[in-house]
Formats: C-alpha cells, sequence, structure tokens
C-alpha cells in the first residue's frame, strides 16, 4: 500500500500516467477510489497524483479536529514527498475547498487551479433551497445501494443521467461508499467545511483558474460557481451541459474536453510566486489554528453581510 507520513500522519497515494502533473483531491470522506473510472483518460495525458485525505479513506484518521489549512498544508506536504514541486491542482466538491487554500498558502505549488463543484464557504455561498433538501431527501435511505433510487443518487447525478443510464449509476456510486471514513475522520471534515471561507482572500490567488460546475448541480448550487469566477482574478467558468454534482463521472468526456482545451488556450503555466516574509512565516502557526481562525473568518463574514442587509434594507425604505 502506497503511503506517506505528511504532517504527522499518513496519507495513501496512487500515481498514474505520464505528462505535466496533475493532482486530483477528492471531496467530503470520499476516497480516491471514485477517480478509477476517469484514471485511464486522464493519465493518458497527464501525471496524475491521487489521495486519500486525512481521516478519509486509507489515510490516518487523527482523533483532533482539522481545518482546510491543515488539509492544505498535507496535499502541499503529499506533492514535495513524491517528488512534485509543482501541478495543476483539480479539486472537487470539499476538495475545491482545500484547492483554494492549497493556492492562496502554498501558491508555488499550483499551476493551473481548477475548482469543481465547489464553494467559496461563509455566509456569503448559496445553499440548496428548502424544496431542494426536501425532494432530495424524500429518496430512498438506501445511499449508494440503491442504485438510480438512492438519496445520493439524487445528491450526484442528473435527474436525466439517472433515467438514463440506471446500470451506470448502479456501477459508480458504491465507489463513494469504498474504503468509508471513522466517524472521527466525517466529523472532522464535517467542521472544516463549516468554517471554511475563502471570500476575502480569493484575490490572492495566483493561478489561472477555471471554475467547472455541472449544470444541474443539486448539492452546491451553479451560484457558488458563479461567485468564485468573480471574486479569483485570473478565472473563467466553464459549465458541464446536463450534468450533476459528480459531472466528472457523468460526463467524463464533455469534462477532460474543458479542461484540456482550457489549458491549451492559456498555454504552458508555470507555478506562482512563493509567499515571503510574515505570511510565509506564519503559515505553520495559522494552519495549527486554522479552525478557530476559520470560525473567526466566518463571523467577520456573518457580520458584514448582515450589516450589508441592514443597508439595503434602510435604502429601500427610505425610497418608497
Amino acid at each position: 500500500m502506497p503511503s506517506v507520513r505528511v504532517n504527522g500522519t499518513r496519507l495513501y497515494y496512487e500515481e498514474h500516467g505520464r505528462g505535466e502533473p496533475l493532482l486530483l483531491i477528492t471531496g467530503f470522506t470520499i476516497s480516491s477510489a471514485v477517480f478509477e473510472p476517469v484514471l485511464d483518460a486522464y493519465g493518458a495525458q497527464f501525471r496524475c497524483l491521487i489521495y486519500d485525505n486525512r481521516g478519509s479513506g486509507r489515510s490516518g484518521a487523527p482523533v483532533r479536529p482539522t481545518s482546510m489549512a491543515e488539509l492544505a498544508a498535507d496535499a502541499a506536504g503529499l506533492m514535495r514527498a513524491a517528488g512534485v514541486e509543482s501541478a495543476h491542482a483539480y479539486g472537487l466538491s470539499m476538495g475545491g475547498m482545500i484547492a483554494q487554500e492549497l493556492a492562496i498558502r502554498f501558491p508555488e505549488r499550483v499551476r493551473g487551479l481548477v475548482l469543481g463543484g465547489t464553494s467559496p464557504g461563509g455566509p456569503r455561498a448559496a445553499r440548496p433551497t428548502l424544496r431542494e433538501l426536501q425532494a432530495l431527501g424524500g429518496a430512498a435511505a438506501g445511499g449508494w445501494r440503491d442504485g438510480e433510487r438512492s438519496w445520493l443518487a439524487r445528491w450526484l447525478f442528473s435527474d436525466e443521467f439517472r433515467r438514463d443510464h440506471p446500470e451506470r449509476v448502479r456501477e459508480l456510486l458504491p465507489l463513494f461508499g469504498r474504503h468509508r471514513a471513522t466517524p472521527q475522520g466525517l466529523w472532522a471534515h464535517w467542521w472544516a467545511s463549516v468554517y471554511h471561507d475563502t471570500a476575502s482572500r480569493l484575490h490572492r490567488i495566483q493561478a489561472p483558474t477555471l471554475v467547472m460546475h455541472g449544470e444541474r448541480d443539486a448539492m452546491a448550487p451553479i451560484a457558488n460557481a458563479r461567485l468564485l469566477a468573480q471574486l479569483i482574478p485570473d478565472a473563467e467558468l466553464a459549465v458541464v451541459p446536463g450534468a450533476g454534482h459528480a459531472y466528472l463521472l457523468e460526463r467524463s468526456e464533455a469534462s477532460l474536453a474543458l479542461l484540456t482545451e482550457w489549458l491549451a488556450r492559456r498555454g504552458p503555466i508555470g507555478p506562482g510566486r512563493a509567499r515571503t516574509g510574515p505570511a510565509e512565516r506564519a503559515e505553520p502557526l495559522t494552519r495549527a489554528l486554522g479552525l478557530p481562525i476559520g470560525a473567526a473568518r466566518t463571523g467577520v463574514s456573518l457580520a458584514r453581510v448582515m450589516k450589508d442587509k441592514l443597508s439595503t434594507g434602510g435604502q429601500h425604505v427610505a425610497t418608497d
């Protein structure tokens, strides 16, 4: 079993293919086994580095909490241990949150940045409506076991894909339950996600960024992708037509084409400039305090949002 110790935790990882390095970062408590159906296609063009985040899959699961800052430091440390100085970083769902922190904290490690089906987090992020949650929650409670009828399938795949390709859905769903996370790993990922808020720091991202999103994503509303593309300096939005949250699997050829076309248009992309001075020296400390800092940052964001709403409401009343 290939693994390496990074920041005090054992991380499971694999390498596939040849070409420019591509770091694939998976989502909430899900192992990197979820990438298996696309590894041949991606490996034909990239040197793919995949791994299980701490707290999930085959990696270690420390009892203490974690944060997006620590998960991003794990990604940077894994690259270093694997002899990869820099790579295109492609994060999906919660993996996109990790990729944002990676690009902000370790810009010298990131060439092109791809944020798939993800969110900046915090109070400004869009969430599914109550009606959508009720519709999704009405499905059978079979998770990855009940094929296209399961609640998980409704979260991950579009209605059309589940209707037209039920056998494919049954093949793909078990990947999301393979190498299940421990309870402490699930809890750690939950709190790391709750206190993820990069909206005020996205302007620091140096890497050219492709924000990719399924047109019919029920888990992460597409408004999040638009917000990311708006706040990151050199970003563009690519919508995968008709696809749900797991667009990488549902529309594998189309999403790979969007990635390769974007990279071809951008030409060779080098890594960013490493942070220097106080920001660089403080990184280990802010990483160690990642969760309370994230909570404080989320609180500040909430106060700003509420202030803006009150201000807008006051102006509206004055004009009536």
